[in-house]
């Protein structure tokens, strides 16, 4: 068991880390000046006691934690997080292509937002970005269509619990676009991998509130594209100080019970 000036510590130097060098990472402007308390308990429980805990690796942590502050519109600290994301690794590809993944998930504005957010540090940094433009336009919708199925059933398996019984609902012409555009169009791209795009969803989801099917799916899913029982827990720990304990609890309730269902148990992390 650690001490809480131990955790303090560690807290500290994850800052460190982050901050590459800049202080302003350090300040909390508003809770400096009238919260010095909770600044303390945000080194300690946040930053010396989350960011530090086994199960995930720091890039994968910063995936989780812009996807939640984007989810959220809590775009001051995402500004942040995008920082702290390349101080701790994450490429800037992989930044703009998190935020491309959540489009279906958190909305065009929200993407459009976080996006702006992104450009505006890269010019600060210096960084010139030079955009993927992968997207096949020459292929036949029915082509996209047909993409966007294998991938899906290959991430989450059977994709027939979305369906309706009238082949031409207003909701099969939805799951239509999303399996063209989201699991055709964008599933595919390069710099994320199928975990780290799992990571994405998982955290906006569990901020969002997203308790019902949808989340167990996504579950469902994790597991099948190769994250653990443990990895997938993390990401709920990770998210839980930015999106709430409330949405990070019943997200484990239902992770606890796909496992359960699997036969597989999330191993204590220390």
């Amino acid at each position: 068991m650690t001490t809480l000036n131990e955790r303090y510590q560690k807290g500290q130097a994850m800052r460190t880390l982050m901050a590459g060098g800049d202080r302003s990472h350090f300040t909390l402007p508003g809770i400096d000046q009238l919260a010095p308390d909770l600044k303390r308990i945000i080194d300690e429980a946040l930053f010396g006691s989350v960011w530090t805990r086994p199960g995930l690796d720091p890039q994968h942590r910063c995936i989780c934690t812009i996807s939640a502050l984007m989810a959220l519109g809590q775009l001051p600290l995402l500004r942040r997080h995008i920082e702290r994301s390349m101080n701790l690794g994450v490429t800037p590809e992989q930044v703009v292509e998190v935020f491309i993944q959540l489009t279906f998930y958190v909305g065009v504005p929200a993407v459009e937002t976080a996006l702006r957010i992104t450009k505006e540090v890269f010019d600060d940094w210096g960084i010139e970005f030079t955009p993927n433009q992968v997207y096949d336009t020459q292929q036949t919708v029915d082509e996209l269509y047909e993409t966007g199925v294998r991938t899906h059933q290959e991430h989450m398996g059977d994709i027939t619990v979305y369906y309706t019984e009238d082949p031409d609902s207003q909701e099969m012409q939805l799951e239509r676009l999303v399996n063209e555009y989201h699991w055709g169009a964008i599933y595919s791209r390069p710099h994320l991998d199928a975990k780290s795009r799992a990571l994405c969803a998982l955290s906006a989801m569990t901020v969002m509130g997203r308790y019902d099917r949808q989340i167990r799916r996504r579950i469902e899913g994790a597991l099948r594209v190769g994250m653990t029982p443990e990895e997938i827990m993390e990401v709920f720990i990770q998210v839980m100080l930015y999106g709430g304990y409330f949405n990070a609890r019943t997200a484990m309730q239902i992770a606890r019970s796909v496992f359960t269902e699997r036969g597989l148990v999330a191993q204590k992390s220390r």
